[in-house]
């Protein structure tokens, strides 16, 4: 009798845990409805970007943008330029990401890559 609801007990917690485990999941998604400009922007990043410059903009096939993109392009309508209409090696992504997506992805390289 006892041991029963010793394991009675244990299962009620490890019940608990799993089902907070699967809100924790689910609650701390990146790209959730409260993501704002700045994760929406990450996320563009990782979707978009990531794959020729590095998930943390440190180059690969495309150039590092990590702390030198403002830099290299001081006006920031510049670079919007170069991300809507491509350049290069770069292709344009304006038929892709909406002029706000472009902008999103635009100010994460500059503020959460660029420092």
């Amino acid at each position: 009798m006892r041991l029963r609801r010793i394991v009675d007990v244990l299962e009620i917690v490890v019940g608990l845990v799993a089902l907070a485990f699967v809100v924790m999941l689910f609650a701390n998604q990146p790209d959730g409805d409260g993501g704002g400009r700045a994760s929406t922007g990450a996320s563009i990043y990782r979707q978009s970007c990531a794959g020729c410059h590095g998930a943390s903009g440190g180059g690969g096939v495309g150039p590092a943008l990590a702390g030198q993109v403002a830099d290299r392009f001081p006006d920031v309508a510049d670079q919007i330029a170069v991300v809507t209409e491509g350049r290069g090696g770069m292709p344009a992504f304006g038929g892709r990401l909406s002029a706000e997506e472009v902008e999103q992805v635009v100010e994460h390289t500059r503020t959460d890559l660029g420092s």
